[in-house]
């Protein structure tokens, strides 16, 4: 199975290299956090021209841009190499080897969740608004956004039959998952709010601003887990069963 793990990961350095595409792409969580160095200066104008203090929303723009954003972006990664691997019929190759055949969705789910979880924990600590003691706190919350970047990803692979349709889709569910779980920080007394967590990025999101605040993250970031596995799990099975 090592073996079977080490070929993966070498196709996939391939795959990366030869498109400049997904090489732009995977810089997108160091984008983003460098975006983040110009929230001082913004923060220092809006209060000297319009005396609105931005400080108070630092939580929702880190979480936003920083831990939410790059799920799709990492997701859509992952999705374009799956999606690219069922154009070269390597899911049904794989049927006829050795390896099991749900060897490589599940290498592919694993690799994204781990890649995504580290790379938003350098991400988190590029910004320099995030302290130290919340950069450590937020490590499980990584990896709860690494489980969504993988559900984006196993969520585009099974429903777009190309590299288009996957691009479109991609739109559509980016939009959906990274504007719309930001809007119950702006009404967090509000119990209805818990409604967004029918959208997997809530949970994590959530969690950082509780881990913000000083609260419970773990309720959060457990029920996060469960129900995104649960989605990754279903996603995974579709994607395994599929001719090509």
């Amino acid at each position: 199975m090592a073996a079977v793990m080490a070929a993966y990961g070498r196709n996939d350095l391939r795959n990366i290299r030869r498109d400049s595409l997904l090489v732009g792409v995977s810089l997108g969580p160091l984008g983003y956090a460098l975006a983040m160095w110009f929230v001082p200066a913004l923060t220092r104008y809006l209060d000297d021209e319009y005396d609105f203090d931005l400080t108070p929303y630092h939580t929702v723009i880190v979480s936003g841009f920083v831990l939410i954003a790059p799920c799709a972006v990492l997701g859509f990664i992952c999705a374009m190499i799956l999606i690219d691997e069922k154009d070269q019929r390597t899911l049904a190759a794989l049927r006829v080897t050795p390896a099991p055949p749900m060897s490589y969705p599940l290498y592919r789910a694993v690799t994204t969740t781990l890649a995504t979880a580290a790379s938003l924990t350098v991400a988190l600590w590029l910004t320099f608004l995030v302290p130290a003691h919340l950069i450590i706190t937020a490590i499980p919350i990584t990896i709860l956004c690494g489980m969504n970047a993988t559900l984006v990803g196993l969520t585009l692979a099974a429903l777009a039959r190309n590299k288009v349709e996957g691009m479109a889709l991609a739109r559509a569910v980016g939009g959906v998952l990274v504007g719309l779980p930001l809007v119950p920080y702006f009404f967090d007394d509000n119990s209805y709010m818990l409604l967004f967590g029918i959208l997997p990025t809530y949970w994590p999101a959530k969690a950082y601003w509780e881990a913000a605040d000083g609260g419970t993250t773990w309720p959060y970031i457990l029920f996060g887990a469960v129900y995104c596995g649960l989605l990754c799990w279903w996603f995974l099975r579709r994607l395994g069963r599929q001719k090509n």
